[in-house]
């Protein structure tokens, strides 16, 4: 029966995902088919450039300089994520000092070269009762950032205009020089599309404590980029859940490893992700 069918895609979405009832709703389409994935091409580049933002090392991550937290840090404040058609949804506690982290500065260090940290090109657009509206500058996409306590707390708006001995661009009109020489990080390549749609089912990592989920180069030529974890779901498991589950990638495959120490690779179209995770558990499952 079609309905009961959808009915248990739709629960299995909200278990994979982490989401509630009312998290859900937006993501479902029409015929009340989950819809995780933009066909934006300037909101999957961003959503690719925050994938390797999130999914990086303690400080190894160019961009990652701002004192007090780094990037993957900013996971202890994570409450969910959402993709809705015109933007994507972060819920996070303290969701104003999160937006601190995210929207770039920079400074002329000593030797006159121009250190920035944050996401280049992000800008402060709005702010409401409970949630920042974030808009990338040069791909047009949008970053929610709702606040699940309620409400946003004034300290934190206020360490938004706190510049830490830092040039602030949370208004800038245009890219400065430095925004722009770092374009690279968001021009569409082969596999943006997928690393955007890793994005959109990160809490497949994040929701096993000290996943140690992170974006290295690939080992294949015709490959980038690799997501290593330690803890969590096996390579296979994942694998298998963007494939072939009621949350899969549209138009995905996925080919397990070839032996021990090798690496599945996810493709779409002509791009690939190589996985690097846990082999199958002790017990066989």
């Amino acid at each position: 029966m079609p309905y009961v069918r959808d009915k248990a895609h739709r629960a299995a979405s909200r278990h994979l995902l982490g989401l509630s009832h009312n998290d859900l709703h937006p993501v479902l389409d029409r015929g009340g088919r989950i819809v995780l994935d933009t066909a934006d091409q300037g909101q999957q580049a961003f959503q690719a450039m925050l994938h390797t933002c999130l999914f990086s090392r303690d400080r190894e991550h160019p961009l990652d300089r701002m004192e007090g937290r780094s990037f993957p840090d900013l996971l202890l404040y994570f409450g969910g994520l959402s993709s809705r058609p015109d933007r994507l949804v972060l819920r996070l506690s303290c969701a104003a000092r999160i937006a601190r982290f995210l929207l770039p500065t920079q400074r002329t260090n000593d030797d006159g070269t121009i250190e920035l940290t944050g996401l280049p090109g992000l800008r402060l657009e709005s702010v409401g009762k409970r949630c920042l509206v974030l808009r990338h500058l040069p791909t047009g996409s949008c970053l929610e950032l709702l606040d699940t306590s309620g409400h946003l707390r004034r300290w934190d708006l206020a360490l938004l205009d706190e510049p830490f001995e830092r040039q602030l661009l949370k208004n800038a009109p245009l890219l400065t020089p430095t925004e722009t020489n770092l374009a690279h990080y968001w021009t569409p390549v082969a596999c943006t599309p997928l690393r955007s749609a890793l994005l959109t089912r990160a809490y497949l990592w994040w929701s096993c404590w000290g996943h140690e989920g992170t974006t290295t180069s690939a080992h294949r030529p015709d490959g980038r980029y690799c997501v290593r974890w330690a803890n969590g779901r096996t390579t296979d498991e994942i694998g298998e859940l963007l494939t072939d589950s009621p949350i899969a990638i549209t138009g995905s495959t996925y080919t397990p490893p070839a032996a021990r120490g090798d690496r599945g690779v996810l493709r779409l179209d002509d791009g690939l992700v190589e996985l690097d995770g846990p082999g199958a558990h002790p017990d066989g499952g």
